[in-house]
């Protein structure tokens, strides 16, 4: 509910809620009005703090830090908004506040708040102290051991013993926030910066060796109509930590018996992301040959909607599965080395040809789309030039009667030159007809 009227109380309806206050509050001070019209004006005005009062509260109840959106400099005009005019109503307030004078001033103040408030709205980008990076929800943290058939849950001093030695399990932490971040990161003797980038940067799959860890960095995508989320796997031959931003099912039982427990868990997240992307895939042609039937003269918005939608999507598959592909060609071939794994491994191997059948399929799909697209595109432009002809057509021909009546007026009796008004009405008509067949031969009519 609270999500629903955070996206009617908008920023853009904010902003005009304001402007609209702004010119109702300045209105009665620049010319008179009548009583019926200052009434509306005022219950227009209570009726729009209410409306600033209502966004406010539900900003702040979904505002994850309350107290910086408290402080926010455009928050405490919003206050200030709400609470100036209250002040007035208040059974104890002084009589002066209530006095005609005051009440002038008061309102005077609120003009220039819904002013500076109005010009914030329409201000690209504005801070309203509510966006902010943050976690989708509580810490989570999940283990998994050989002799486990289910991850369990685990707590973040748990996670602290392990890190400082680890044992034989597959550790995942989701939810993380900057603070969880930057701690996991000392721990680990990796750069908070480096681990901040790896779980906020989507599109960007690497791998990085250092002496006690191998940070694998994927990102794992979600469908067509959901933001990627990006996995890093700190990777060691008997242990696994893997990190997230969002809380996702990441942890099973892994298949490839025959390799070491930390590297196995690895291989298993990387087939769980070739598994996703081949899911992607499958949707993206799916919602192709549904687009496929839209008629070519057809081109509704909701088309070109899901055109540039699908196209996004395809662009940052195709960039993920062409990185993934060459760091398994490079593990495949000995070039890098996951711990416990050597470069003719038959797991890796399979690996690599799917993501290159993958990468293979999603770069075609990506063409058929451009393809699609252009046709659309070709399409409506050749409709545009018609219309464009036709409006020059359209404007010639109106052209004529235009600059004929503006050179001799309405009245042709008592001018010094002998021609009637009919005379003049046809030789208007038949200098019309003449630039008409013009356009016809040229076949700018057909």
């Amino acid at each position: 509910m609270l999500r629903f009227l955070a996206r009617i109380l908008s920023e853009p309806v904010m902003g005009f809620l304001a402007l609209a206050a702004l010119s109702a509050g300045i209105a009665p001070m620049l010319f008179p009005v009548p009583a019926w019209l200052a009434r509306a004006i005022a219950i227009g005005e209570w009726a729009i703090i209410a409306l600033f009062a209502v966004e406010y509260l539900v900003q702040l109840a979904l505002a994850h830090n309350r107290r910086r959106f408290v402080t926010n400099p455009w928050r405490i005009v919003d206050a200030l908004i709400i609470l100036a005019p209250l002040a007035s109503l208040l059974p104890w307030a002084p009589n002066f506040l209530r006095s005609s004078p005051a009440l002038r001033v008061l309102r005077l103040a609120r003009v220039i708040l819904f002013g500076a408030r109005a010009r914030r709205r329409l201000a690209p980008g504005a801070d309203m102290g509510i966006a902010e990076k943050a976690p989708s929800g509580p810490l989570r943290i999940s283990a998994l051991s050989p002799t486990d058939s289910q991850p369990r849950a685990s707590d973040w001093d748990e996670l602290h013993r392990w890190l400082a030695k680890p044992d034989e399990r597959w550790m995942h932490v989701a939810n993380l926030d900057a603070a969880h971040i930057k701690e996991i990161g000392s721990v680990v003797d990796l750069p908070d910066v480096m681990v901040d980038a790896a779980l906020r940067e989507s599109s960007y799959p690497r791998l990085v060796s250092k002496a006690r860890w191998c940070a694998f960095a994927l990102s794992l995508p979600a469908g067509t109509r959901a933001p990627r989320s990006p996995v890093l796997l700190l990777v060691s031959r008997g242990h696994l930590l893997s990190l997230t931003l969002r809380a996702m099912e990441l942890q099973s039982r892994p298949a490839y018996e025959d390799v070491p427990w930390g590297t196995r868990c690895a291989l298993h997240v990387i087939a769980a992301v070739l598994d996703r992307n081949e899911t992607l895939a499958a949707q993206v042609e799916h919602e192709l040959r549904a687009l496929e039937s839209v008629g070519a003269d057809k081109s509704p918005e909701t088309f070109f909607e899901a055109i540039f939608r699908l196209k996004r999507n395809l662009a940052l598959a195709k960039g993920d599965l062409w990185r993934l592909r060459n760091l398994l060609n490079l593990l495949a071939e000995g070039r890098r080395e996951l711990p416990g794994l050597g470069g003719d491994n038959a797991d890796l191997k399979h690996l690599s040809e799917q993501a290159d059948y993958l990468h293979e399929t999603v770069e075609k799909a990506h063409e058929q789309l451009l393809t699609l697209l252009d046709l659309h595109l070709n399409i409506a432009s050749y409709d545009v030039n018609r219309f464009m002809r036709l409006l020059a057509v359209v404007s010639s021909l109106a052209l004529i009667p235009t600059i004929i009546g503006g050179l001799l007026g309405m009245n042709i009796l008592g001018n010094p030159w002998p021609v009637t008004l009919a005379q003049v009405a046809f030789g208007t008509f038949i200098l019309m007809l003449c630039v008409l067949y013009a356009f016809l031969a040229k076949g700018w009519l057909r």
